[in-house]
């Protein structure tokens, strides 16, 4: 047995350099990999993403963009055809849409018979019924709370 440790004993001196060396090759390969990883992880040209299809259709885009409801769901607005009635009888025969910010926008309305009538936003057309908005071609009146859209009747139709 006393054998065995002198020659672990014998094998040391000549062990420990061998290892010190082999030790530090160890360590400049790790450092190697090491710098090699991080300058490929900077100078790599990133990876691609995936192509995406974009539909350029406007009329599909519009339908899918009103479909996802963004800013919420509208109540339904009744629209009235060119140059039609109300409940009411109301019919609209001109606007004064304003140009700029600040000028009053003014509506002309008739009902069963009467003569017409000029109204701001914000008045009462009849009993109930008040001017809301007022468009280039069309105004939208408050009913009631329900918001109904009366368009002017078309050039040369009555």
């Amino acid at each position: 047995m006393a054998d065995s440790f002198s020659f672990v004993s014998s094998l040391a001196p000549r062990a420990i350099p061998w290892l010190g060396r082999l030790a530090t090759i160890a360590i400049i390969a790790l450092l190697a990999w090491m710098g090699a990883r991080i300058f490929w992880n900077f100078t790599a040209p990133a990876t691609p993403e995936p192509a995406m299809v974009v539909d350029t259709d406007a009329l599909r885009v519009a339908q899918a963009l009103a479909a996802r409801h963004v800013f919420g769901v509208a109540p339904a607005q009744e629209r009235i055809g060119a140059g039609g009635t109300t409940a009411a009888g109301l019919k609209l025969h001109g606007v004064v849409a304003p140009g700029r910010r600040g000028h009053t926008a003014i509506a002309i309305f008739s009902s069963q018979g009467k003569p017409a009538v000029a109204v701001r936003v914000g008045e009462e057309v009849l009993p109930g019924v008040t001017l809301h908005r007022v468009l280039p071609r069309s105004v939208e009146i408050d009913q009631g709370g329900q918001i109904l859209t009366l368009a002017l009747p078309e050039r040369g139709k009555t």
